[in-house]
């Protein structure tokens, strides 16, 4: 397999849960905030499904896809994995209750 393809494949993947939500909030651009960190973390964001997808070998381009898909729940449950070991239910380094810009995009998965 073109492993230049799996990589691609895997991004397109895990871009595409943002992809749809960004489709179902079209009606409501208030809901939606650019900014150039959003759109840092997800390029970087879809380099991981990437780099998922090579890793964790795809056997088929449907599989890459399918990864690559997957990645926003594999970095959810980390993700909270590492606020229970921590002891808290936010970020470390957030000192009020509003959400912090990483918890936003984290919502957002």
């Amino acid at each position: 397999m073109n492993t230049a393809l799996v990589f691609v494949l895997g991004m397109i993947g895990a871009l595409a849960p943002e992809i749809v939500r960004l489709y179902a909030i079209r009606h409501a651009p208030s809901r939606f905030r650019w900014s150039w960190f959003y759109t840092l973390v997800s390029l970087a964001f879809a380099a991981l499904g990437g780099t998922l997808a090579l890793v964790l070998p795809a056997t088929t381009y449907w599989g890459a896809l399918y990864v690559g898909v997957s990645t926003p729940v594999l970095v959810t449950s980390i993700a909270k994995k590492a606020r229970e070991a921590t002891g808290g239910g936010e970020l470390r380094g957030s000192s009020d209750r509003r959400y912090s810009t990483v918890d936003s995009f984290l919502q957002g998965l």
